[in-house]
C-alpha cells in the first residue's frame, strides 16, 4: 500500500521480510511491483476498537474547538476539565492531553465541574462535558461575546433576506437554498451558545 508513495524503502523492506512472510522464495529476485496487492481482510476489523477511536477523535475536535473559541494559542497549555464518560476519559487522558494540547485532563463530580466552570464555555460531546481551565478578563471576555453575537446576528439576518427573497428561491438550485437554510441553522445555534454563555458573565 505504501509502494506508490516510498517506493524505494517498501521495495528494501520487501526484499527482507516477504521471504520471511511466505510472500517470496527466499534468494528471488522477485520485486514488490509483481506482488499482488493487498486484499481487505473485513473479518479483522474490529468495531469496538472503531467505535473508541471515532469518540477520541470526537472528543478531541470539541476540546480543540474550544481552544479556537477562546482564542488559545497553539503553544498555551491549559487544564480540560470534564464530567461524565469517566471509564473513557480516564483511559484516553494521554492521548487526550496530547492532541489536544492539554497540561493536563482532571475529571470531575458534576457539583465540582459546576462550580469550576461558571464563567467558562462548556462544550457537550455525548455524555462527556468539556471545559478548559483560563483565567479570563471578563470584560473583555464579555466585548469579544458581543462583537461575536452581533456579527452572528448580521450574518442570519442576511442569510433570512436571501432566503425571504421569492426570486433569489425560484432561481437558484435546491441545494444552494438548503445550504443557505442550514447557515442559518448553524449560526443560530452558535448565536445561542454565546449568549448563554454572556448570561453567565454577566
Amino acid at each position: 500500500l505504501l509502494h506508490p508513495i516510498t517506493p524505494f524503502i517498501t521495495e528494501e523492506l520487501w526484499q527482507v521480510v516477504a521471504p520471511v512472510a511466505g510472500r517470496k522464495a527466499a534468494g528471488s529476485d522477485d520485486s514488490i511491483v509483481l506482488a499482488p496487492y493487498p486484499q481487505a481482510e473485513l473479518g479483522r476489523v474490529c468495531a469496538e476498537s472503531d467505535a473508541w477511536v471515532a469518540k477520541l477523535k470526537g472528543i478531541v475536535g470539541t476540546t480543540r474547538n474550544l481552544r479556537s473559541e477562546m482564542s488559545l494559542s497553539p503553544a498555551e497549555r491549559v487544564p480540560l476539565l470534564t464530567t461524565g464518560d469517566a471509564d473513557f476519559i480516564r483511559q484516553a487522558a494521554p492521548i487526550l492531553q496530547a492532541l489536544g494540547k492539554l497540561s493536563e485532563v482532571q475529571l470531575l463530580d458534576d457539583a465540582a465541574f459546576a462550580a469550576a466552570t461558571q464563567m467558562a464555555p462548556v462544550a457537550v460531546h455525548g455524555e462527556a462535558r468539556l471545559a478548559l481551565r483560563v483565567e479570563i478578563d471578563v470584560e473583555a471576555e464579555k466585548a469579544r461575546l458581543g462583537k461575536e453575537i452581533t456579527r452572528l446576528q448580521g450574518e442570519i439576518a442576511k442569510a433570512q433576506a436571501k432566503l425571504g427573497n421569492e426570486s433569489f428561491v425560484a432561481r437558484a438550485p435546491a441545494a444552494v437554498v438548503e445550504q443557505e437554510k442550514a447557515r442559518v441553522a448553524d449560526f443560530a445555534a452558535t448565536l445561542e451558545r454565546l449568549q448563554g454563555q454572556l448570561q453567565r458573565l454577566a
